[in-house]
């Protein structure tokens, strides 16, 4: 069990994302990680690729989303999508959270997870598993150039109060989700969270096969934003023609 000391942010942390009741499974960590260095992942017959224009990205999905909500966290510093590919009035029972600034890329307490040094990588997924909401956290192979961490949250959380350090009760959390974490080429900091009823491996293949087609497109927005503006300066350009024109007619 982890170790909370306020109860209020362990709440809103876990609540972040719209909560299902769902029993939570003790074998679940290991299940999951059985093979999660195997970089041969079976994907289905048919994807949905989804591009998002606002936040610059691609990534397939196992559906077209039913839905996309845009910052869907507590937090107002993050940004990114909730695609949500199944939902049960409010409650969210599939969906990807994806978040383009997971972290400060200048936060040196975050090793480099391709080029970082082993010791200080170790005591990174060390600290994640015992002194935050995640119960196990591995190194993985996002691509065969790419590593980055794939984690699960707890499954139930000591509440501790920080003055006096006595435990307060046990938080028993309604899901496990499942997370990675990765810089992209483009250097911006990656986070997909997996919320699913079903944590069978063809819904953890999926979701990681969804990880892998991840393209961070950020370093197009330049390109399209010179295009754009040659456009807007080309027809300035001939709308003042035809103006000059039709003055002299």
């Amino acid at each position: 069990m982890r170790k909370i000391f306020l109860l209020a942010t362990l709440l809103m942390m876990i609540l972040s994302a719209t909560a299902f009741a769902e029993e939570a499974d003790e074998k679940f960590p290991d299940e999951i990680f059985e093979k999660v260095d195997d970089l041969e992942v079976d994907q289905p017959d048919e994807v949905y690729v989804y591009t998002s224009e606002d936040f610059q990205y691609t990534i397939t999905c196992p559906i077209k989303p039913l839905a996309v909500v845009q910052n869907p966290w507590e937090d107002p510093a993050k940004r990114g999508e909730m695609l949500v590919f199944d939902a049960d009035g409010w409650d969210i029972r599939y969906a990807y959270y994806i978040c383009v600034n997971a972290w400060d890329p200048d936060d040196k307490t975050i090793p480099d997870f391709n080029k970082g040094n082993t010791a200080a990588i170790g005591s990174y997924l060390s600290d994640l598993k015992n002194n935050s909401l995640f119960g196990d956290a591995k190194l993985v192979s996002i691509t065969k150039n790419n590593k980055g961490i794939y984690a699960v949250t707890a499954a139930s959380f000591e509440v501790t109060n920080k003055d006096t350090g006595e435990v307060e009760g046990e938080f028993v959390a309604d899901r496990q989700d499942l997370y990675t974490f990765f810089r992209s080429p483009q250097g911006r900091c990656i986070s997909i969270q997996l919320v699913t009823p079903d944590f069978s491996k063809t819904f953890v293949n999926t979701y990681r096969g969804s990880v892998m087609s991840f393209v961070d497109n950020s370093d197009k927005k330049p390109k399209n934003k010179k295009d754009k503006d040659k456009k807007d300066k080309d027809k300035k350009d001939k709308d003042k023609k035809d103006k000059d024109k039709k003055d002299k007619k």
